[in-house]
């Protein structure tokens, strides 16, 4: 191997330890700010959500009651078609990528730890695309939190 690539390749590997010194430092110091919080507990009990994505999920919402009924949740979350059509492709123009991003995480997780959510999503799958049937488990989720968080 070239010194060149070798020189790259360790200076990504040193890349990788500092993102990772960087990213338990950050989880270490909002760890005891967020873990106390009621909300937060709530998050944990739905499937698929750990505390990564709890912190993400509840941080991103910056408070549920901004949000009048699911419908307009799941437009911010970006787990709704793209109402801007042009040329058969759908454009998001407005909503939360990070709360798509941790919605489309925990339907993951979900889907590969729970039973019953791994039985929706075949059922899903067999009739709609596969990246479709992610996404209806990820709007099953998001209106769980919705309603976790609403009603207390």
């Amino acid at each position: 191997m070239p010194k060149e690539a070798l020189f790259q390749m360790e200076a990504l590997k040193e890349q990788m330890r500092l993102f990772h010194r960087q990213i338990n430092q950050l989880e270490k110091s909002i760890h005891p700010k967020l873990i106390p919080n009621p909300d937060i507990q709530r998050l944990l009990w739905i499937p698929g959500i750990g505390k990564i994505l709890a912190f993400t999920i509840y941080l991103e919402i910056d408070g549920i009651e901004r949000f009048p009924d699911v419908k307009h949740f799941h437009s911010y979350c970006r787990l709704v078609p793209g109402a801007d059509n042009s040329n058969r492709k759908a454009k998001h123009k407005d909503g939360n990528r990070y709360l798509k991003m941790a919605f489309t995480e925990a339907s993951v997780r979900a889907v590969q730890y729970f039973s019953e959510i791994k039985a929706f999503y075949q059922s899903k799958e067999c009739r709609k695309h596969k990246a479709i049937a992610k996404t209806l488990v990820a709007q099953e989720l998001a209106k769980i939190c919705y309603y976790v968080l609403s009603t207390k």
